[in-house]
């Protein structure tokens, strides 16, 4: 997958809580569904983002996921080697980012599905 990583951070209250109050199964389940509809999402966007006529959908088959240290980790990546230049731009090339609306989307779902475990 690419070379571009966003992650979350700064959930240290969360995360304390979550590992004394749920079970390891229950935030794989979360981290499994969030991973998988972020996914899809950007799967679903493609076709809307990459317009120019250069576009044949490589990108699109190419979006992959993983998951990583026993299910508490998920990943969500463009698979071709390009991805980051037409994620961030280059000087020459308008930015046309598909990962990073996504995550800014998924990551407010994701936090909310944690939270809901705690009570």
């Amino acid at each position: 997958m690419s070379n571009i990583k966003i992650s979350m951070n700064g959930l240290g209250a969360l995360d304390k809580a979550l590992w004394e109050r749920a079970s390891s199964s229950d935030i794989n389940k979360v981290v499994r569904r969030n991973t998988t509809q972020m996914q899809q999402q950007a799967m679903a966007n493609a076709s809307s983002v990459y317009t120019k006529g250069y576009s044949n959908g490589d990108t699109k088959k190419s979006i992959g996921i993983r998951f990583e240290d026993r299910g508490m980790s998920g990943v969500t990546g463009l698979g071709m080697e390009y991805n980051q230049y037409t994620e961030l731009g280059t000087r020459f090339m308008a930015a046309e980012p598909l990962l990073k609306p996504v995550f800014n989307k998924q990551k407010t779902v994701f936090k909310s599905d944690l939270e809901k475990l705690l009570k």
